[in-house]
């Protein structure tokens, strides 16, 4: 790894992490238009996991790009930070683009709109009854899910960057304040 070639690391560090998250919310979809119940919580400990596996290669990769700088030079947050955000937004170009492909072009938009309604409704005639006070409600959200027009690709592409880049907002300011350095040019451990 070199200091000097931000670009290429992000990339290559955004790569793996989308590969994850892609196949992640492929998974993700896939468990979800099921009919078991038994598969949301395999979902959800799954979910949880990869946001562990997240956050560990988030950490891994930008302790690695720290450690390029020596102690004079010291390794700031705003350093730490740009490069968890730029990882991240690599990373969700992948993500945006599988889920394009996913939804408008494997399985198609519409498809997946009438199965996730079918889910809903299976779920809720699970659950019982839904109480008189919120079968208006319900029935407005299924009339929307059901006549909303399909996003464009491009749309899709974009809210795979944004979540990917939420997600590394938020853990970039943990990690980047816990890798962060100051510069200490005048050590003497460093100058002997």
């Amino acid at each position: 790894m070199d200091k000097n070639n931000f670009w290429n690391e992000a990339a290559k560090c955004g790569a793996v992490i989308g590969l994850i998250l892609a196949v992640s919310s492929v998974l993700e979809n896939c468990v979800f238009l099921t009919e078991g119940m038994g598969f949301i919580y395999l979902m959800i400990l799954e979910f949880f996991g990869v946001a562990a596996v997240h956050y560990y290669l988030l950490h891994r990769y930008t302790r690695r790009r720290s450690q390029l700088y020596t102690v004079d030079e010291g390794f700031t947050f705003g350093q730490g930070y740009g490069f968890l955000l730029a990882v991240s937004g690599f990373a969700g170009i992948i993500v945006g683009v599988v889920q394009a492909v996913y939804l408008h072009l494997i399985v198609g938009y519409a498809n997946y709109i009438d199965q996730y309604v079918s889910w809903m409704t299976g779920l809720v005639g699970r659950m019982g009854n839904v109480p008189s006070s919120m079968e208006g409600l319900f029935s407005q959200v299924v009339n929307e899910l059901q006549n909303s027009p399909a996003p464009s690709i491009l749309q899709t592409l974009w809210g795979g960057v944004w979540s990917s880049l939420v997600f590394g907002a938020i853990f970039g300011l943990i990690i980047a304040g816990v890798i962060s350095r100051a510069p200490k040019p005048f050590d003497p451990e460093v100058n002997e």
